[in-house]
């Protein structure tokens, strides 16, 4: 049941501009998350 509701959301979220904005500042995190994520991949070539 909960993925039919998420769903719901996210139509609600698309359909309301302000609501994107938000779900844009999330997705910088997420990139940031990624950078650190990389930079431990260097250690193990090292390794």
């Amino acid at each position: 049941m909960q993925i039919p509701f998420k769903f719901y959301d996210y139509q609600l979220a698309i359909a309301n501009s302000h609501y994107q904005l938000p779900i844009t500042n999330y997705q910088l995190p997420i990139t940031n998350y990624q950078l650190p994520i990389t930079n431990y991949q260097l250690p193990i070539t090292n390794y």
